[in-house]
């Protein structure tokens, strides 16, 4: 993420210097109108050119004119003296004060141009910063509190809710495209360059998922990181800080697809516990176990792995591999054993996490 944070200096750098600019030359051309208005409008004869630029075959001269003010005494004014057609002789329409004649100016019909140019980058880049500032992820971040409720409770909560989740995300998934997309972190960006299969969801999954119009209840196995727990972030360039402050996390969830656990979500948290190795007591088959040590090793990454067997007290489920984004999430950390996913096993082994400003309060608070 070092490019990424140096290219957030870099427009904050630029906003500053855009704006400086616009400062700068609106005061000046709020000057000259000043002058224009009140001061003495007189020529001036060019003596001597001191520069030439040319640009698309027209040149621009700089040089000194001479000038007489009201009581006949010779001042000097240097600038822009004009184009092609200025030289030695030449004369110029200038403008001075009448408190201090040597206070000039010659008018620059540009000049008002270049202001609203200037203010119009300037408009741009400060609205740039904001934007990665205070982004629409941040704008749409959603706070909870959790609280315990009865499987009964839990259950009538999915059960109304969901309906409303999915209707909500269908009808605004893509005007929030730019906003759901996922983002990533420093110590995710070097694992992908080593060519972590995790990349893929970069690559394909999400644009595979764009279409996807099911949602399912998933349960966290684990995250990869524990860093997800936790809401901290950090502008860092440095991959050891940042690795301190992570923002985007690979976690293990596994979900249903027959509407099961939809009906039964107090089972999916269970069925995720056992396969998080968290029961205690049972004796469970070698692929089992294989199973759970597969699990717990954070750099597996099963995609829509088909399970049925004891971990899941015999019901089908799908093992799958997410990004956990902390701008998604409920308080910005992983707060919930439940969330919603996107998911179609039969178009993509591809799966995301909804993000959190598509539940309601009810879900939220509750999972």
């Amino acid at each position: 993420m070092k490019t990424k944070n140096g290219g957030k200096l870099y427009i904050y750098i630029l906003t500053l210097a855009f704006i400086a600019g616009f400062i700068f030359l609106l005061i000046t051309d709020m000057n000259n109108k000043k002058l224009e208005e009140n001061g003495v409008h007189t020529q001036a004869t060019v003596v001597q050119i001191t520069s030439v630029t040319s640009r698309k075959g027209v040149q621009s001269k700089q040089g000194i004119a001479e000038y007489h003010d009201e009581q006949g005494y010779v001042h000097r004014y240097e600038g822009f003296v004009g184009n092609n057609e200025a030289d030695i002789g030449t004369k110029i329409e200038i403008i001075y004060s009448k408190d201090d004649p040597d206070v000039v100016i010659k008018d620059n019909p540009f000049l008002y141009i270049a202001v609203i140019v200037s203010g119009i980058l300037a408009g741009l880049s400060l609205l740039g910063s904001l934007l990665i500032t205070f982004g629409a992820k941040d704008r749409l971040s959603v706070s909870c509190m959790q609280q315990s409720v009865s499987e009964e409770e839990l259950e009538r909560i999915v059960r109304e809710y969901l309906p409303q989740t999915k209707s909500k995300y269908l009808s605004k998934r893509a005007a929030n495209r730019s906003v759901d997309k996922l983002g990533e972190d420093a110590v995710l960006d070097q694992q992908i360059r080593g060519g972590d299969p995790i990349g893929d969801i970069y690559k394909t999954g999400q644009k595979e998922l764009n279409d996807c119009r099911e949602l399912y209840l998933c349960a966290v196995i684990r995250p990869t990181d524990q860093n997800i727990y936790s809401d901290r972030t950090t502008l860092s360039d440095d991959p050891r800080q940042a690795a301190s402050a992570r923002s985007t996390v690979p976690a293990f969830v596994v979900y249903g697809t027959d509407g099961y656990f939809e009906n039964h979500p107090s089972e999916l948290k269970t069925t995720a516990s056992r396969l998080a190795g968290e029961v205690w007591g049972g004796q469970f088959a070698q692929e089992d176990m294989q199973l759970i040590d597969f699990l717990r090793d954070p750099s597996s990454r099963p995609f829509n792995l088909n399970y049925c067997g004891e971990l899941s007290m015999g019901r089908r489920v799908f093992i799958t591999t997410v990004i956990l984004e902390k701008n998604q999430l409920c308080n910005k950390k992983l707060s919930n054993k439940l969330l919603y996913i996107i998911a179609d096993p039969s178009m993509t082994k591809f799966a995301k996490i909804l993000p959190a400003w598509y539940y309601s309060m009810w879900e939220l608070s509750a999972f």
